[in-house]
């Protein structure tokens, strides 16, 4: 009996002690007592921007199920929370997020280009989970499901799609080409493209007098050409674009190509550009100006040379040296100019003159394509599948009238 009472008291005093160290434990350095851990309410506003990869889930009675990630730094718009989810609006199937990975952001807009190209009537059809790729190659989505999407770009190894409100990339190999009418539009036959060169105000009397060659446009014939190019909703291609219509490999309605030539006297010719948001590209002799007095949001600057404009370098013509200098020094010319302008691919034979031996230094110097003035040939536009090397432009003059630029556009 006396050893019973005793173990009754062991046992009390162990009890004791062991809810005395729980309390101990529940206390903090400062003396307070510690509430139970909840996990803090992630609360985040319609605009967020990923902080790495995100699961994204879908939601099949009442139950929420993984369905696919998007990768870091891929913006998203949320409606309100829904059972401790937030549904995603400007995705093409009904997702969610929990809220984890993500960070408020400002609303993004993305580059809406592509809406101005002529979708082709194929789709791009995958089954059961999809990745899209940004312009870079950079992983955005991965998707569970079956999708068809109607293929905007047939680049070499990938589809440009429409996603998200956004231009997006599957790769070729992922699925199969089907075909399904997406519009009654169809590819422009042909493209003109405008050869300028000098531009005065013909309100300034000193101007006037300055500019006095007959490859010189006055303010009013170049407002006059680009009012009827806006008014008449031509598309201005980028080079890129217009490489890409040439390879096939996207779609145009009507466009044409604006380019000036040289550099003197190019600012006015710029400025009214920038007016009409409308895009060009100026060919710079790079040993002349400097391509950094020259930065615009809508003139590209390609390479007319760097220093191979120049009267009699070569017997015919007006003597072009990218004609008939040595190899050596062209592919340094060319080089040259290229690293001035920041990296271009794009040329403009010097006096419109080029020969096999011209194209092929291009070629080696990694050059895709190069332009002339008026073609050797009947037929003055470019098309798909045109000689990238030989490519023909209308050269504008004091005398080209409306109707010119209306027959050469139409």
């Amino acid at each position: 009996m006396k050893l019973n009472k005793i173990v009754i008291v062991c046992m009390s005093l162990v009890i004791m002690i062991g809810l005395c160290f729980i309390g101990l434990k529940k206390k903090t350095d400062n003396g307070q007592t510690k509430q139970n851990y909840k996990k803090p309410e992630i609360v985040l506003s319609n605009n967020v921007i990923s902080t790495n990869d995100v699961t994204l889930y879908t939601k099949n009675n009442d139950e929420f199920i993984e369905s696919g990630k998007i990768s870091k730094n891929v913006y998203l718009t949320l409606d309100k929370k829904e059972d401790d989810y937030y549904k995603v609006t400007n995705l093409d199937k009904d997702y969610y997020v929990n809220g984890e990975g993500l960070k408020d952001t400002e609303a993004v807009t993305y580059d809406s280009r592509y809406k101005n190209y002529i979708v082709f009537n194929e789709n791009i059809t995958v089954e059961d989970s999809i990745e899209l790729y940004d312009e870079n190659n950079k992983l955005v989505y991965s998707l569970k499901g079956d999708y068809s999407l109607p293929i905007y770009i047939k680049d070499n190894e990938r589809y440009g799609v429409e996603f998200a409100g956004r231009l997006l990339y599957v790769n070729a190999n992922s699925g199969s080409i089907i075909e399904n009418h997406n519009t009654d539009s169809v590819n422009t036959k042909g493209i003109g493209t405008l050869n300028y060169h000098f531009f005065y105000d013909d309100s300034i009397p000193e101007e006037v007098a300055d500019c006095n060659q007959e490859i010189c446009a006055s303010k009013t014939q170049f407002k006059q050409h680009l009012d009827y190019i806006k008014n008449n909703n031509f598309f201005t291609p980028t080079m890129k674009e217009l490489e890409m219509y040439i390879d096939g490999k996207i779609q145009l309605p009507k466009s044409v190509v604006i380019t000036i030539d040289d550099g003197w006297r190019a600012q006015l010719g710029i400025q009214m550009l920038e007016e009409y948001q409308l895009n060009a590209t100026l060919f710079l002799v790079t040993s002349w100006y400097d391509p950094q007095a020259f930065k615009s949001d809508y003139v590209e600057i390609h390479s007319h040379s760097d220093n191979m404009h120049n009267q009699g370098d070569c017997p015919t013509g007006q003597g072009g040296g990218i004609q008939c200098l040595p190899k050596e020094q062209i592919l340094n010319d060319l080089k040259t100019s290229s690293d001035k302008i920041g990296g271009t691919t794009v040329f403009c034979y010097p006096f419109y003159e080029y020969n096999d031996y011209a194209i092929s230094a291009l070629q080696e110097a990694g050059y895709t394509m190069a332009f002339a003035g008026e073609s050797r040939y009947s037929d003055n536009l470019v098309k798909v599948g045109s000689n990238k090397y030989k490519l023909p432009r209308f050269v504008i003059v004091d005398y080209t009238t409306m109707n010119d630029l209306i027959n050469y556009l139409n």
